[in-house]
């Protein structure tokens, strides 16, 4: 008996939250015959509801033949609205998968000649690999070769240094446009992007790209001694990657947190 009770009142506050998108998308008011024929509801299920949602403010009824549109409720409620930052919104994936591999996780975005990260995670180990900043070079990390991959080739020139020879960190970081383009290639090629050594000596990054249709494309990447991310150890640890990209686009808030992210590159 309690559950069907349950189960009764989910239903009501289901209809009642699918009246209040409705109305929050038209451009006018609606009446209840529109709003009960649109919802599949019956009309004094519709009436009951809306009843309820004027009295709380929530909805507001005008004209001779009554119409509703949202109430005075649902604009306070908005404004103490905050958007939840990527860095919330991908912490669980990234910690998650930082403690798995025993290595620093990492989620960045190309933003002009570097590599924006969004979220850094350490594992829960005593050996730690830190980012140095919020930004860094794209030309000589996994993370910044990885989306540079996807740019047509004419479009790469915006992510490089201004001139030739670039600076090198390592006796491994690729110092001229050629190398960077022919690592791309390979890049493309293979599917996933290594730093070997080109940016810190002794440490590795491994990049995959998130699998999203819409701009701004993100990638993520694992930083590690490079003794523990060889070749052999790159194999084992790819569909491991590949399955925390594929979980944080699958994120319910993850598209929501992209917006800001747009709205960045749009006046950049």
């Amino acid at each position: 008996m309690e559950q069907r009770a349950k189960s009764y009142h989910s239903q009501g506050l289901n209809r009642a939250l699918g009246i209040l998108r409705l109305l929050g998308k038209s451009n006018t008011p609606l009446t209840l015959a529109s709003i009960a024929a649109e919802l599949d509801l019956p009309k004094s299920t519709a009436v009951r509801l809306l009843l309820v949602m004027e009295e709380e403010g929530f909805v507001r009824r005008s004209g001779e033949h009554p119409a509703y549109s949202i109430g005075y409720a649902i604009h306070e409620i908005a404004e103490g609205y905050r958007p939840v930052s990527m860095a919330e919104i991908t912490a669980p994936v990234l910690s998650e998968l930082a403690d798995e591999v025993g290595f620093t996780a990492n989620l960045g975005l190309l933003e002009g000649p570097s590599v924006l990260h969004l979220h850094v995670a350490e594992p829960q180990r005593a050996l730690r690999f830190a980012t140095g900043g919020m930004l860094d070079f794209a030309y000589c990390t996994g993370l910044g070769k990885l989306l540079m991959s996807v740019l047509p080739e004419d479009e790469i020139d915006a992510h490089l240094p201004e001139s030739e020879p670039y600076a090198t960190w390592t006796p491994r970081t690729i110092s001229t446009r050629a190398g960077i383009v022919a690592e791309l290639a390979q890049i493309r090629e293979a599917g996933y992007s290594v730093d070997d050594e080109e940016r810190n000596r002794g440490v590795t990054c491994m990049a995959v790209l998130l699998p999203t249709n819409d701009a701004p494309m993100l990638a993520l990447s694992i930083s590690a001694p490079s003794a523990e991310l060889d070749a052999a150890a790159r194999k084992q640890y790819l569909p491991i990657l590949n399955a925390a990209a594929a979980a944080l686009v699958a994120l319910p808030e993850f598209d929501a947190a992209l917006a800001p992210l747009r709205t960045r590159m749009a006046l950049a």
